[in-house]
């Protein structure tokens, strides 16, 4: 038997387990986008196809420092700050909660209490009725497999752009203060923000927004699972989505809401 063989067969095998153990490295387009504005640009261009959408038996499933609870939700969005969602207690057609806002001002009614709660749309306060930790504004985006702009503005500077080749996809991201960074994942195919994530000088997660099961619907693809997870709050809750309509016609109307008579009014700002 040639002696070279056994040596030979040895350097196959052992080629053969460090390609097992590389990552799988996927390429850039040819075409790939170099400008952090210009992927900007065309994140919006696709947003841009969509002008409302109505998300239909929602199941929301939500994680608390010390509770699990599971509702079911119809959400409409309608560009470019308005925005319903309407709750339902569990196994019955009961509604428990609604919150509308216009982008500018909000107001929700909480039917266990009779509490109706109305203010300014602002980050702060939507994260305490709706733990997204986002806009009005961004909050549409989002939905609509968009970007957060105004959370990168409120707390991201200078962005770069770099591709993620054990994901396949841009990575869009801006340093925080104090030494941390806001990323955002976006699919080269359609440019669709998949994931957003920030962390702190440490690497510790701050907050999340992840999508999955992504379908299309016509010339546009929306995600069916989205997940919101924010640490510091113990929060974490996800949006499964049964039915989505898009372009739907949405009157204003729907996204104003007066106090029921009888409610106790608390003005948030206040």
């Amino acid at each position: 038997m040639n002696a070279t063989r056994p040596r030979l067969l040895l350097l196959s095998l052992a080629a053969a387990a460090l390609l097992a153990g590389c990552p799988h490295r996927i390429p850039p387009p040819d075409d790939a986008i170099a400008e952090p504005k210009v992927l900007a640009e065309a994140v919006d261009a696709r947003v841009d196809q969509i002008e409302s959408m109505r998300l239909k038996n929602v199941v929301l499933d939500y994680y608390g420092a010390d509770q699990r609870v599971k509702v079911r939700q119809l959400v409409l969005v309608k560009k470019p700050t308005f925005l319903r969602v309407q709750t339902r207690a569990p196994g019955t057609e009961e509604i428990m909660s609604l919150l509308v806002s216009d982008g500018t001002t909000f107001a929700l009614h909480r039917r266990d209490t009779n509490t109706y709660y109305h203010g300014t749309a602002t980050p702060e306060h939507i994260a305490r009725l709706l733990p997204v930790d986002l806009s009005a504004r961004d909050v549409v985006r989002v939905m609509l497999g968009g970007a957060p702009w105004d959370r990168f503005r409120r707390i991201g500077d200078a962005p770069r752009l770099e591709w993620d080749a054990k994901r396949g996809k841009y990575r869009y991201e801006a340093p925080t203060d104090p030494g941390g960074v806001l990323s955002m994942w976006v699919r080269p195919t359609d440019y669709a923000v998949v994931e957003v994530a920030q962390t702190d000088a440490d690497g510790e997660l701050v907050y999340r927004y992840t999508t999955d099961d992504w379908k299309r619907h016509g010339t546009v693809a929306l995600p069916t699972y989205r997940r919101f997870v924010w640490p510091a709050r113990h929060l974490d809750f996800s949006m499964d989505v049964g039915e989505t309509q898009l372009n739907v016609d949405l009157p204003e109307m729907l996204f104003k809401f007066p106090p029921p008579p009888g409610s106790q009014i608390v003005d948030v700002d206040g």
